[in-house]
């Protein structure tokens, strides 16, 4: 018997409205991943109504981080079974990273709703929550998770985030020292904590959860996620390859380091972090031009990764290109705020230019958004001298005397400099004595016979400015 005319339609607009697979350029991939793709591709090509085809070229794909390709191969898995948890939730992951955030929210509340059992699936909603803006629905989204679950620090860590967005330091304070108390090695925690304890003049406080975040830069609570575990476990090669690279780099084998970043990338173009750290690689050899070619792949993969762009823009520092290398800073900054080596990345260009005030801005917001960091308060502390406000550099360089190191002669140096401008000549002829010691210790000959000639000066003419 003949199917109604009415079911035809209905079949019609079901054909209509189901997404395509993405087009994929096999050539692109190398021959190992090559292979694996064109057998996903078929196999969900040969079965088009097949949801579990389509998703597991879109796990594979984003396990290469092919995420616009993915994207396209998960939103087909979704509209061929729309009840699956898994192809909301990769949809929407896949859109965070992107940097569609706001796209994300729906997805993952639909995957929330298929499982609300899934912490993972919960948290990844309150980032995209936040990431999108939506500060209030994300604390309501953070409250209710905490009503269920008191003890998860990524639930304290994210209210803690949703309250600071709305305005709330105070509070915001408390849910990000629960979440380190839960998980003392919580780095991002810390670093939120030390931001909020510095709005509110804890500033010593601010400090010591500054220094744990340095502690544990890449440390989380753990959080049971099988789909993503599933994803990362298509992955064969490229990671071991990539770990042996980066060790070269910091053994000091450049040339080493770059033929093992280049065969990760062969195993798996997508793999940002390799585009990024050849960026750097490539900066200390000097070849310029490949500096660029991979700075355009990263940011075609990872258009909001802050390591592409801060490499980026020290690279064409080193070019002497001060207009572009602010511009990709700026880049930087838009993405994190308290990003602080952009910050003094940018004050050295502001004071090439002569604009000594704004300088000094950038300088010391990089040192009170990463207290330990010597170079920015040596650097605020030299254009305020040369701003003709020696007092204020004074402490400045007293704060950075508390490591002794190499760089050590030179700040007692500029200390003793400061404190004569601010005509205290006891303490000056001090240090200046102090520097020259330190410096001919080390070898540091040119700085010992500077400072050895400011305390003659001194001597001599204790009440003139050292010129």
């Amino acid at each position: 018997m003949a199917a109604p005319p009415w079911l035809a339609l209905v079949v019609l607009s079901t054909q209509a409205v189901t997404p395509s697979l993405p087009s994929l350029a096999l050539d692109q991939f190398p021959h190992g991943v090559r292979e694996r793709v064109a057998v996903a591709e078929k196999r969900a090509l040969a079965d088009p109504s097949s949801a579990a085809a389509a998703g597991e070229l879109g796990m594979l794909l984003h396990a290469y981080d092919q995420l616009e390709s993915a994207s396209a191969a998960y939103e087909r898995a979704r509209a061929l079974d729309p009840r699956a948890f898994e192809w909301s939730y990769l949809a929407g992951v896949v859109r965070v990273r992107s940097g569609r955030a706001a796209e994300a929210a729906p997805l993952l509340r639909a995957a929330v709703a298929r499982q609300p059992r899934s912490l993972a699936a919960r948290v990844r909603l309150g980032e995209a929550l936040l990431a999108s803006g939506e500060a209030e629905p994300a604390r309501s989204h953070y409250d209710d998770l905490l009503r269920q679950h008191p003890h998860m620090p990524q639930a304290h860590y994210g209210l803690g985030r949703a309250l600071a967005a709305g305005g709330n330091a105070a509070a915001a304070a408390e849910r990000y020292l629960t979440a380190t108390l839960l998980f003392p090695g919580y780095g991002a925690a810390h670093y939120a904590l030390g931001l909020a304890y510095r709005d509110l003049g804890r500033a010593e406080d601010a400090q010591r959860h500054l220094r744990l975040y340095q502690q544990h830069l890449m440390e989380a609570p753990p959080l049971e996620d099988p789909v993503i575990e599933d994803v990362l476990r298509l992955k064969q090669g490229a990671d071991a390859i990539l770990a042996e690279g980066v060790r070269l780099g910091e053994s000091g084998d450049v040339e080493g380091s770059i033929r093992e970043h280049l065969r990760a990338l062969e195993l798996d173009p997508g793999l940002t972090k390799a585009h990024a750290n050849l960026m750097a690689l490539y900066g200390q050899a000097g070849t310029w031009d490949k500096v660029d070619v991979h700075y355009r792949a990263a940011v075609a993969q990872a258009p909001g990764l802050v390591e592409v762009h801060y490499n980026y823009a020290l690279a064409l520092q080193q070019q002497k290109r001060p207009a572009e290398a602010q511009q990709a800073l700026a880049r930087v900054l838009a993405l994190s705020p308290h990003h602080a080596p952009a910050q003094n990345a940018l004050g050295a260009l502001l004071e090439l230019e002569g604009r000594l005030e704004d300088a000094a801005e950038q300088y010391r917001l990089a040192a009170v958004n990463q207290a330990d960091f010597r170079a920015a308060r040596f650097n605020l502390g030299r254009v305020l001298v040369e701003l003709g406000r020696p007092r204020e550099a004074v402490p400045q360089f007293e704060q950075i005397l508390a490591t002794e190191d190499e760089q050590t002669p030179l700040h007692l140096y500029a200390l003793a400099v400061a404190e004569s401008r601010a005509g205290e000549r006891e303490p000056a002829l001090r240090h200046a004595q102090e520097a020259r010691r330190k410096a001919e210790a080390r070898g540091q000959h040119e700085l010992a016979a500077l400072a050895a000639g400011f305390e003659r000066e001194l001597r001599q003419k204790p009440t003139e400015e050292p010129r």
